[in-house]
């Protein structure tokens, strides 16, 4: 007889094949954080500020840095800064050991939601009933959360995204966790996603929308109670989120939810010449502007440093992201309204440009690029097919990734986005995976995903 734990997840070599795939994605994420990488510039702005916090400088990069603090999510720093000031003292090899831990949970909760969503959204079968492969294409996507490189490489560094991928997923289990009982389930949801909002500033957008989500989704039946579960979750954010929007009318002068630079990353993602690529926008504007530089400085200097004589330039006394604010709208207006249709080809590049390939070089090998293009196939055909047949998860998952994609196609355009949601990725590949492993061998009513029942419409 097999223990409840086993018949839950495929029994026994169902759950000898998730521990595998656990401990494979920790041990590749501890090596990776042990080891350590030659940290990218973001990475070396996150270590200074997590130093400087825990030394008592405060929020700052210091006097060499090229653009201000307050342009940085702060998730990262702070909770980094947490551990350093546990350990009395700055060990960044500790500090990666435990974002190692944290980002080996997304493997878990890519499974765990994959296997939500694969599993019959009504009268689910009886964990006895449930053999390994039921838990098969939720493995195969856990598995590749586990092994994707560009995750990996950057748990060598500080960089935020592993973290981020934790959190989302973590936050979107909760929430399917939160339809599934009490209101106030949806306190843990809006946490998670105040922290995800933290660590990556554009889910506080998102998170809005999310809750909006969460109240169409309840109001079928009582819209009261539906706007209270949705106020619970934003509960949450903003217990989270606001201590540091105080902080930052202290120390700003100005309401800052979490950080600044949109002005840069609007300029920078309206920026035609750039043909879509952020990392050509410096050499573009140099060279469009040669009264302000020399030929040189497009190899000396960052962005955030040309961006800012431009700025200065162009609104003399201004602060500089709100320049670049002004000079972002202008440029997207004259973008809309004097070429259209060359504007419609930029954002279409964009957006190619953050799904097409993972970020880090090591995606570009011809087997990882393989994986990124499996990994996004599969997830586009569990979308629709969970848009088919489950479409209340489908909602609360595809306004993610359409707010991401639509974010991506304003502002500046970086796979690095879309590394957060690799771990939902995996999850929706896993019904792409068993929708076409169950096609013809069983009747749609059978089927692992079979469609909605009229009085169970969007019920897990």
């Amino acid at each position: 007889m097999e223990s409840g734990l086993a018949a839950r997840h495929g029994g026994r070599v169902g759950l000898c094949a998730l521990v595998a795939v656990l401990l494979l994605g920790l041990g590749l994420r501890v090596g990776e954080a042990w080891d350590g990488r030659a940290p990218v510039y973001d990475a070396q702005a996150y270590a200074v500020l997590a130093g400087n916090l825990e030394g008592g400088s405060g929020f700052t990069t210091g006097p060499g840095a090229t653009q201000p603090a307050s342009n940085y999510s702060p998730g990262l720093p702070l909770f980094v800064a947490g551990l350093y000031k546990l350990t009395g003292g700055i060990h960044p090899q500790f500090a990666r050991l435990v974002l190692a831990l944290i980002g080996a949970l997304s493997v878990l909760f890519a499974y765990l939601i994959g296997r939500r969503l694969v599993r019959p959204p009504s009268n689910p079968p009886l964990p006895s009933e449930v053999g390994w492969r039921g838990v098969a294409p939720a493995l195969a996507g856990a598995l590749v959360v586990a092994v994707y490189p560009a995750l990996l490489e950057y748990q060598g560094m500080l960089m935020s995204e592993p973290l981020a991928a934790a959190l989302l997923s973590g936050g979107v289990l909760s929430a399917l966790w939160a339809w599934d009982g009490g209101r106030w389930r949806w306190l843990l949801a809006g946490v998670l996603f105040g922290a995800l909002a933290l660590t990556r500033p554009e889910y506080l957008a998102i998170s809005g929308l999310v809750a909006l989500v969460v109240f169409v989704r309840e109001a079928r039946g009582d819209w009261r109670m539906s706007l209270v579960r949705a106020a619970i979750f934003l509960l949450g954010l903003v217990v989270v989120v606001a201590p540091w929007t105080a902080r930052n009318a202290v120390a700003l002068d100005r309401f800052v939810p979490i950080s600044t630079g949109g002005g840069q990353v609007l300029f920078a993602g309206t920026y035609l010449p750039s043909d879509g690529d952020p990392e050509k926008v410096g050499a573009e504007v140099v060279a469009e502007n040669q009264d302000l530089f020399e030929s040189q400085d497009a190899q000396q200097l960052r962005l955030e440093q040309i961006l800012a004589r431009l700025a200065a330039d162009r609104y003399p006394g201004m602060e500089t992201d709100q320049a670049l604010s002004e000079l972002g709208k202008e440029q997207l207006w004259d973008d809309l309204s004097e070429q259209p249709a060359e504007y419609a080809g930029f954002v279409g590049a964009k957006v190619w440009r953050i799904w097409s390939h993972g970020p880090r070089d090591v995606m570009r090998e011809p087997v990882w690029e393989v994986l990124h293009w499996l990994l996004v196939a599969f997830g586009l055909l569990g979308l629709a097919i969970l848009a088919w047949r489950r479409r209340w998860e489908a909602l609360l998952i595809g306004t993610i990734f359409l707010a991401i994609t639509l974010v991506s196609a304003l502002l500046v355009a970086s796979p690095r986005r879309v590394l957060v949601l690799v771990p939902l990725l995996a999850a929706l590949a896993s019904v792409g995976v068993a929708w076409l492993a169950s096609f013809g061998a069983h009747s749609p009513h059978n089927s692992p995903i079979a469609p909605e029942s009229p009085d169970s419409l969007g019920r897990p």
